[in-house]
């Protein structure tokens, strides 16, 4: 039995510009607590904010990549379906922001996300043998 090469060197490009992208993404969820703590957050069409925000941040925004970029180092085979649930989840909140707190966030502040997120599936999918 062969074993596959790990690390950051087997990673293809565009994988690896992805999770230098959720490396940012998790650094930038960190910094942005403070004003999510105050401000609020969509969750699945209601607004939540204070410590409840914060853990959601902690959960999705930093410990979701987290266990991303482990497989994606490690090459686990449960990579793609995680990121597919993960990245999957908000673009449904995306889509349920859409049509229940589009006035409070506008418009672009929905749309970008989910383009975003509808790349990193794309980007995800087409370099899933990468995790066989």
């Amino acid at each position: 039995m062969s074993q596959k090469r790990t690390g950051w060197k087997p990673i293809p490009l565009p994988l690896k510009i992805l999770s230098v992208i959720f490396i940012l993404w998790s650094i930038g969820a960190v910094l942005n607590i403070p004003n999510l703590y105050e401000s609020g957050l969509p969750l699945l069409g209601v607004f939540v904010h204070g410590i409840v925000a914060v853990l959601i941040i902690v959960l999705l925004d930093i410990i979701g990549p987290i266990i991303f970029l482990f497989a994606l180092w490690y090459r686990k085979p449960w990579a793609v379906l995680w990121a597919f649930c993960y990245i999957g989840f908000f673009i449904l909140n995306s889509i349920i922001a859409f049509f229940a707190v589009r006035e409070q966030l506008g418009l672009i502040q929905i749309l970008i996300p989910t383009i975003i997120s509808t790349i990193f599936i794309i980007v995800i999918y087409t370099k899933r043998s990468y995790f066989k």
